[in-house]
C-alpha cells in the first residue's frame, strides 16, 4: 500500500491489479480498517517436515515462536503523516506537491506479508510464517501454505554455504574520486532559523523544538554493474550496517509493479529503497507475557533489547494484556575512538568521560525530560490509568560510534485500543517535534519551508497480525531513489540523508550544527565507501 498526498494505491498482487482509494482516506485510517478486517490471529500452528517422507505429509502443532511476529503489515510512515495524526494550521495551506515532495517518494508504504521468512539472531534460526485464511473461498488455503512452505525449505536447503567478501573493504587500490553533498539549507539558513527557535521559545510558543535538515548527493556506477547487488541500494545498507550497528536497522525497497512487462533492472524508475541504521525504538507493543522472556542480562542491558513489564494489568478479566514501550533519544556526543596515542585501557577511560559529560549536561537532560513528559502524555490517552510509567530515565546507552542519552516509558495498552490507535495517539515521535507538540510541528512547517522530511523522521517496522507492533524512529538513514542517468552506460542513484537536533533556550548555533554534522557522519561516510568500492 503506497499513500500520498494524491491518494492511496493499493497493489493486489493476486490480481495483477492497482486501485486508488479516494483522498478523503487517511493512511492511519486504512490500516485501522484493514486489521479490523483481517482480525487479531493469536494461535500459531507449527508445521514440521519429516525430510525422508515424499507423500506430502507434515505434522502440525499448536506452538509458539521466539517472536513477536506473525505476518502482517510491514512498512514505513513517513513524517508528514503528522497531517493525519495532528489538528494544525498548516494543514490548510495549498502547496504545488511536485515542489514539497519527492514525486516517487510515498508518504507512506507497507506490504501485508502472508508470507515471509524470519531469522532469529537469538537462536540463529530462520523461521517460515504463513498466513491462512479460514473461508471457504480462501486464495491462502493451509494446503498452499503448506506447500510453499516445503517449496521454500527444499530452496533453502539447497543453498550453498557462502561467505561475501566484506563489501565495505572491495577496493581495486585506485585513488578514491571525492562525493560532495548539498545541504537543502546552508550553514547560515540554519543559523537563522535556530534564531528564529529561540525567538519562538522566548515568547512562549515552544519549550524545544527539533529543527531538521538533509543532505543531498548523487552516486554512480557503471551500467554493467546494473545487476550486482552491491551497486544496488542493498549495498549501501550492507555497508552501514557494517559502519554503524543498530538495534533497530532495517532495509526496505518499495517498487511499484507494472504487470504484464518484464524489467531487466533491478531497482525500477519508481523504486525507493531506506537504509536505516536507527538506534531508537519509537513505540513497542507486546503481549505482556512474552516479555518475561529470559534474554541473557550480560547481552542486552542498556542498549534496547530488553522489555520487562513492571506489573499485571487490573483490567485482564481473561484477554490478552499489550504492553507499550517507548525509548526517545535525547542527547548525543561522539564516542571515543583511540587513535594509537593510549593504550586501551586509557582509551576506555577517556570515553566513559565523555559519557558522563553527556549524563551530566543539563541543556541535554532538559531536552530529554521535555520528551518524555511529552510521550507519557501522548501514551496516556491510550494506556489504562496509573500504568503509564518511567522505569529508565536519561540512562546512557552506547553504539558503535555515539553515546545516547535514552529514556524509557512504558504502559499497559487499554482494551478498547489497537496497534493503530497508539501509533495516531503518538506520531510524529515526540523526540522529532518538540513540545508541546501541535504548535512545534506547526512551527518546523514554517522554518522548513513546508518541504516534506519524507520517510525520515517518520517510523517503520511491522504491525502483526496477533495485535503486537514494533517501529523505530527513521534517523541514521539514507534514502536512494533511482537518477536519471546521464547515458546508457552509467547507473545513478539520488541519495538523501536526514539529520537535525533539538533547539531550546541553551542551544547555540556552531554547536547545533555540529551535532547535526555527527548524526550524519555515519550514514555520510558509509555513501561515500559505496561509491567509492568499485573505483
Amino acid at each position: 500500500h503506497n499513500s500520498d498526498k494524491r491518494g492511496i494505491f493499493v497493489t493486489d498482487f493476486s490480481q495483477e491489479k492497482i486501485y486508488k482509494i479516494g483522498k478523503e482516506t487517511d493512511v492511519i485510517s486504512f490500516l485501522r480498517d484493514e486489521i479490523l478486517k483481517s482480525g487479531i490471529s493469536e494461535d500459531v500452528v507449527g508445521i514440521y517436515f519429516d525430510g525422508f517422507q515424499r507423500d506430502g505429509c507434515f505434522d502440525e502443532t499448536i506452538t509458539q515462536v521466539p517472536f513477536d511476529f506473525h505476518g502482517g503489515y510491514v512498512g514505513y510512515l513517513g513524517y508528514e503523516v503528522w497531517h493525519d495524526t495532528l489538528s494544525s494550521s498548516s494543514d490548510h495551506k495549498e502547496r504545488d506537491l511536485e515542489s514539497y515532495s519527492d514525486p516517487y517518494v510515498p508518504t507512506a508504504a507497507f506490504i501485508f506479508t502472508d508470507r515471509s521468512l524470519v531469522y532469529d539472531h537469538w537462536r540463529d534460526e530462520w523461521y517460515l510464517i504463513g498466513v491462512t485464511e479460514i473461508s471457504d473461498t480462501a486464495s491462502h488455503t493451509k494446503e498452499n501454505t503448506v506447500r510453499w512452505m516445503r517449496d521454500t525449505l527444499v530452496k533453502l536447503q539447497s543453498m550453498s554455504s557462502t561467505r561475501e567478501k566484506d563489501i565495505a573493504k572491495e577496493k581495486t587500490g585506485k585513488d578514491t574520486e571525492p562525493l560532495s553533498f548539498d545541504w537543502k539549507r546552508s550553514k547560515n539558513e540554519y543559523s537563522v532559523d535556530i534564531s528564529m527557535c529561540h525567538e519562538k521559545i522566548r515568547q512562549g510558543e515552544s519549550y524545544e523544538l527539533c529543527l531538521t535538515n538533509q543532505l543531498k548527493t548523487k552516486v554512480s556506477f557503471p551500467s554493467d554493474s546494473k545487476r550486482c547487488l552491491s551497486s544496488s541500494p542493498f549495498g549501501l545498507y550492507k555497508i552501514l550496517r557494517e559502519n554503524n550497528p543498530a538495534p533497530f536497522s532495517s532495509f526496505m525497497n518499495f517498487n511499484s509493479p507494472t504487470f504484464g512487462h518484464r524489467h531487466d533492472d533491478v531497482f525500477q524508475k519508481s523504486s525507493v529503497s531506506i537504509c536505516c541504521s536507527s538506534p531508537e525504538r519509537f513505540l513497542s507493543i507486546k503481549r505482556e507475557e512474552s516479555t518475561s522472556n529470559s534474554i541473557n542480562p550480560q547481552i542486552s542491558k542498556g542498549h534496547g533489547w530488553e522489555f520487562r513489564p513492571p506489573f499485571v494489568s487490573k483490567q485482564r478479566e481473561g484477554r490478552v494484556q499489550y504492553v507499550v514501550e517507548s525509548k526517545p533519544i535525547k542527547g548525543t556526543k561522539p564516542r571515543y575512538i583511540s587513535t594509537g596515542h593510549f593504550n586501551d585501557e586509557m582509551a576506555d577511560a577517556k570515553d566513559r568521560e565523555v559519557a558522563n559529560d553527556l549524563q551530566q549536561s543539563t541543556k541535554n537532560r532538559a531536552e530529554n525530560l521535555m520528551i518524555v513528559d511529552l510521550l507519557r502524555n501522548d501514551l496516556s490517552k491510550v494506556c489504562e490509568v496509573g500504568s503509564v510509567h518511567v522505569p529508565k530515565l536519561m540512562a546512557i546507552e552506547s553504539f558503535a560510534t555515539v553515546h545516547q542519552m535514552v529514556s524509557t516509558i512504558r504502559g499497559n495498552v487499554d482494551h478498547s485500543y489497537s496497534a493503530i490507535d497508539v501509533i495516531a495517539a503518538c506520531f510524529p515521535g515526540g523526540s522529532m517535534t518538540g513540545a508541546p507538540k501541535v504548535r512545534s510541528v506547526d512551527i518546523l512547517d514554517e522554518l522548513e519551508l513546508g518541504q516534506s522530511r519524507g520517510p525520515y523522521s517518520g517510523c517503520l517496522g511491522y504491525i502483526s497480525l496477533n495485535g503486537a507492533m514494533d517501529m523505530n524512529i527513521v534517523i541514521r538513514t539514507a534514502v536512494v531513489t533511482p537518477s536519471e542517468p546521464v547515458s546508457d552506460s552509467i547507473l545513478s542513484w539520488n541519495v538523501s540523508i536526514g539529520a537535525g537536533g533539538a533547539i531550546t533556550a541553551l542551544s547555540e548555533s556552531d554547536d547545533e550544527f555540529d551535532e547535526m554534522l555527527l548524526k550524519a557522519r555515519a550514514v555520510r561516510k558509509s555513501v561515500e565507501s559505496w561509491k567509492n568500492q568499485n573505483i
